[in-house]
C-alpha cells in the first residue's frame, strides 16, 4: 500500500499575487493499494460531496498522467483519500487533490517523473503555479515562469504560527478570478512590485517586522472584498492585536494571519470578536503551522525532505512528447 500525503497551501500572500505561496500543516493523505477493481472512499473534508468514482480529481489526474506518460489507463485499485482541508476557502484543496494524483500516478508508473515534470504538470492542470508549488516542495516558495518553464525558488517559511478564520460560505476561484480588472493604474503595479520585493527580502532577513507592510496588496484583495464580508476588518484586527502579518488567503474567503507564539491567544481574541462583528456566518478559527514538508510518498520508498529531491530524476521528456500535456 502506498501513502501519499499532501499539505494545504495559502497564495498571494498579500502582495505576491500569482506568485507566492505557502504549505500549511493540514493534510490531505491518500493510501492506495492495486486490486482488479476501482474502489474510492472519501473522508474527512469532502465527504458526502466529493464523489467517490472515475470523476474523483485525485483519480482523474493520476489517470490522465499514467495515460499520458505510459500510454495506459491509471492501473485500478482502492484509493482512501481523507482530506483536513476545507474545500473552496483558499487554502489549496484542489492544488492538493492534483498534486496527490500526480503523485499516485508516478508510484505505478515504470518511469518516474522528476518533481519538475510534476510542477509543470500541476501548474498546466490548475492554471497557476503558487498553490501546487508550494504544495509540491513545502515551507514558502515563489513560483514564477521563464522561457515557457515553472521555476520555484524555496525559502524556510517564516517561524510564525498561523491563525486561519475559515466562513462557512465558500467562494470559488473562477469567481474571484472574475472581479479582477483586466489592468490596473500603474501606481497600483509599482506598489505591489515593492512590497513582493520587502516579502522576499523578509524572508532572507528572517524580519518580520517588515511583513504587515510587505502584505498590503493593491491588485486583487480590494476587488474581492465584496466577495468577502468582514475581511478588512478581521486584517486590520490581526494586526493592531500583535500579528506580524494578514491577508486574504489566496481567493479566499479565508483570512490568513500570521503571529508571534506570544501573540497568538491576543491575536486570536480579536479575529473572534472581528468575525463576530463582520461575518453574518459562522466560522472557524484554526491554530496551525506552516508545512516545512511538501508532497511525500511515505511507503514507497522515496519522498521529497524539506523541499530536496531524492532517489531519481527521470525527465518526462524521455518517455513523453511536450505535447502531452499542452
Amino acid at each position: 500500500m502506498w501513502h501519499i500525503k499532501v499539505p494545504a497551501s495559502t497564495a498571494n500572500l498579500g502582495s505576491g499575487f500569482d506568485a507566492l505561496g505557502m504549505a500549511l500543516a493540514l493534510p490531505l493523505e491518500c493510501w492506495f493499494s492495486l486490486g482488479d477493481e476501482l474502489e474510492i472512499a472519501v473522508r474527512g473534508q469532502g465527504q458526502g460531496i466529493i464523489p467517490e468514482t472515475s470523476d474523483n480529481l485525485v483519480w482523474k489526474t493520476a489517470d490522465t498522467v499514467h495515460r499520458q506518460a505510459a500510454g495506459e489507463p491509471m492501473p485500478n485499485g482502492r484509493l482512501t483519500i481523507k482530506s483536513r482541508i476545507p474545500l473552496a476557502r483558499g487554502l489549496g484543496s484542489s492544488a492538493a487533490a492534483i498534486v496527490a494524483g500526480i503523485m499516485l500516478a508516478n508510484t505505478v508508473l515504470p518511469e518516474r517523473l522528476s518533481r519538475e515534470e510534476m510542477l509543470r504538470i500541476a501548474t498546466q492542470l490548475e492554471g497557476h503555479p503558487d498553490n501546487v508549488a508550494a504544495a509540491l516542495y513545502g515551507g514558502f516558495v515563489l513560483a514564477f515562469e521563464q522561457a515557457g518553464r515553472v521555476r520555484v525558488l524555496s525559502y524556510p517559511a517564516p517561524e510564525l504560527r498561523c491563525l486561519i478564520v475559515i466562513p462557512e460560505y465558500k467562494v470559488s476561484t473562477e469567481e474571484a478570478r472574475h472581479v479582477l480588472p483586466s489592468s490596473v493604474p500603474l501606481e497600483d503595479a509599482v506598489f505591489n512590485a515593492q512590497r513582493l520585493a520587502l516579502w522576499i527580502d523578509a524572508l532572507h532577513r528572517r524580519d518580520w517586522s517588515l511583513l504587515a507592510e510587505a502584505g498590503r496588496d493593491r491588485l486583487h484583495q480590494p476587488y474581492r472584498e465584496p466577495l468577502v464580508p468582514g475581511m478588512r476588518d478581521l486584517i486590520d484586527s490581526a494586526l493592531s492585536h500583535g500579528a506580524s502579518f494578514a491577508a486574504l488567503s489566496g481567493s479566499g474567503p479565508t483570512v490568513l494571519a500570521l503571529v508571534p507564539s506570544e501573540k497568538v491567544m491576543e491575536v486570536a481574541e480579536a479575529l473572534s470578536a472581528a468575525a463576530q462583528r463582520s461575518i453574518p456566518h459562522a466560522v472557524q478559527l484554526h491554530d496551525v503551522t506552516p508545512s516545512y514538508f511538501g508532497a511525500e510518498c511515505v511507503l514507497d520508498g522515496w519522498q521529497w525532505h524539506a523541499g530536496q529531491a531524492m532517489g531519481f530524476n527521470t525527465r518526462l521528456e524521455d518517455h513523453v512528447s511536450h505535447k502531452a500535456f499542452s
